[in-house]
């Protein structure tokens, strides 16, 4: 198993507007392409990590959230975790993207119960192949990652 960090384009990493804040509730989005991870290892359980942004010095998650816009296709098994550097599978747990969907954070846990600290951190999402190929095989896919960041040194 070997681990790649992958750089996606800054402008798929962006704040969201005060408008898309208010109809969904997050204020930060990074899109994942299939391209993005192709190049991520050819074992059976290699990985893929792309560093999603660091939080404030004082910080919190309030909820996240994966849209799954295109099922990953090409490969036997993968597997998406969103979190930090230091537990990265905190605010999004393992979970297949081999099939189109909305998928939460963990029903009735608090993601700022896992996610906060007082001093900054890169967010990451970390992606695992699995079967042979790895990969390599990808043909298609898409998601959005949405995170719901709160700076607490900002909060009255």
């Amino acid at each position: 198993m070997a681990n790649t960090n992958i750089t996606i384009n800054p402008a798929r990493v962006t704040p969201l507007s005060e408008q898309e804040q208010a109809a969904t509730g997050f204020n930060y989005k990074a899109t994942v392409l299939y391209g993005d991870l192709v190049t991520a290892g050819t074992g059976a359980s290699d990985t893929g990590t792309i560093v999603l942004g660091n939080t404030p010095t004082k910080w919190y998650v309030d909820k996240a959230g994966v849209n799954i816009r295109t099922a990953f296709a090409g490969i036997t098994a993968a597997t998406v975790t969103v979190g930090t550097t230091t537990t990265v599978n905190a605010a999004i747990a393992s979970t297949s993207i081999l099939t189109a969907a909305w998928v939460p954070q963990a029903s009735g846990v608090a993601v700022s119960t896992n996610l906060n600290g007082v001093t900054a951190l890169s967010t990451v999402a970390v992606f695992t192949a699995a079967g042979t190929g790895g990969w390599a095989g990808l043909t298609a896919g898409a998601l959005d990652i949405y995170l719901k960041i709160k700076d607490t040194a900002t909060l009255p």
